[in-house]
């Protein structure tokens, strides 16, 4: 299953890109979205090598720890990237305010 998300998450990038939709601040958070859920994906895709953990725990250890941090620190930032987009679509929706000039806060917050 997680191969067909990194597929798709390839295939959204794609068509962000190629639809010239990246020029619009939402659609590059919605970018933002997608290359985090892409991560995401690969690393819990690569999870798969640690079938044989318990043979030898001395070689997959830190490695192990590694992708544990990677699959944390990228749900974070899905979760802060939601968030952000949240608050964007709701200051432009009920406010009546874009904020445009917030991205590179929603960026450095949601990947630091």
């Amino acid at each position: 299953i997680n191969i067909a998300s990194v597929l798709v998450c390839l295939l959204a990038a794609i068509f962000v890109f190629a639809l010239k939709l990246h020029t619009r601040v939402v659609y590059r958070l919605a970018l933002y979205q997608v290359l985090t859920s892409l991560f995401f994906a690969m690393a819990e895709t690569f999870q798969i090598i640690f079938v044989h953990y318990h043979e030898n725990p001395e070689v997959y250890d830190q490695l192990c720890k590694t992708m544990g941090f990677f699959v944390l620190y990228t749900r974070w930032a899905k979760l802060l990237f939601t968030a952000w987009i949240t608050f964007h679509l709701f200051c432009f929706a009920v406010l009546h305010k874009n904020w445009k000039r917030l991205e590179p806060l929603y960026v450095v917050t949601s990947v630091l």
